[in-house]
């Protein structure tokens, strides 16, 4: 059997030859995918972003084919259940068709179920910007320090598994709660694919990386994403991406979690925001 690698996962199988606007896919999510026994929420939005732009190419007008410049913009994601690391098969409309912005919605269902639904904005993604508000992760090097917590050697490793496909370092002084602390609920870390370099599912992946930031609050548990929007501002440039998840309001039910990810030149090439529950521990 061939090592999982992040490339195999995004091969989809055609099970439905493209009819009008629709065509339907199947793809197999191995076990590293996951955080603790459920497929990861960014991994999930990779696959609904990769099947959507490859619903679109398939279902163009041969006389209209879709440019290869296009990418997943925007993906809005609503978590109805947690697929688990196996078969799973990916429905696609797409809604409109247009010059400059399209729209494709995408259903994840496993063992008969709609488990994952996703509204995925198709166009062509920023190269350049006219301005750039600095935050904290332009200040830290582009690629990881000695300092760091490698995830595989450390506790999240126990139940975050990408670790078997990525590279994942977190900035050491990110991570009170390890050294028993309480602390702002802030996590940077670094990233990239074992075995390629970074590209732009791989940077949709990596805006739900992180572990719960709320964790810094001594709040520990399963703390599911329910709603995930993810925009994708530009390409990655080779080499490491740097990520800050933070939240700014956390209460007794209910936290957001916002990430933003730079590529190795210190553009933005993600922003996310989840909406996810307090894990029930806490």
């Amino acid at each position: 059997m061939s090592e999982p690698s992040l490339a195999r996962l995004n091969i989809l199988q055609e099970i439905t030859a493209p009819g009008g606007d629709r065509v339907e896919y199947s793809a197999q999510i191995d076990p590293v995918f996951t955080i603790g026994p459920k497929v990861h929420g960014g991994t999930l939005q990779m696959l609904s972003a990769n099947a959507a732009l490859a619903g679109f190419r398939a279902t163009a007008p041969s006389d209209k084919p879709a440019s290869d410049d296009l990418a997943a913009m925007a993906i809005s994601t609503n978590y109805l259940g947690a697929p688990d690391p196996a078969e799973i098969t990916l429905h696609v409309w797409v809604r409109k068709r247009g010059r400059r912005v399209s729209l494709v919605d995408v259903e994840i269902h496993q063992n008969g179920r709609n488990l994952v639904h996703s509204t995925v904005t198709v166009g062509t993604p920023d190269v350049d910007n006219h301005y750039s508000a600095p935050t904290p992760l332009s200040a830290i090097p582009a690629s990881p320090t000695e300092n760091v917590i490698w995830v595989e050697k450390s506790p999240v490793g126990e139940v975050m598994h990408l670790s078997a496909v990525l590279d994942i370092a977190i900035e050491e002084r990110s991570l009170a709660f390890t050294r028993g602390e309480k602390a702002d609920p802030v996590f940077r870390m670094w990233a990239r694919p074992k075995e390629a370099d970074p590209d732009a599912l791989f940077a949709i992946l990596c805006g739900d990386l992180s572990a719960p930031v709320v964790m810094n609050l001594n709040l520990f548990g399963w703390a599911p994403t329910m709603q995930l929007t993810t925009y994708l501002r530009r390409r990655p440039a080779p080499g490491w991406l740097r990520i800050q998840a933070s939240s700014t309001e956390v209460g007794h039910g209910w936290f957001e979690e916002d990430h933003v990810v730079l590529d190795s030149t210190g553009k933005v090439v993600v922003q996310s925001r989840q909406l996810a529950m307090i894990p029930a521990a806490g």
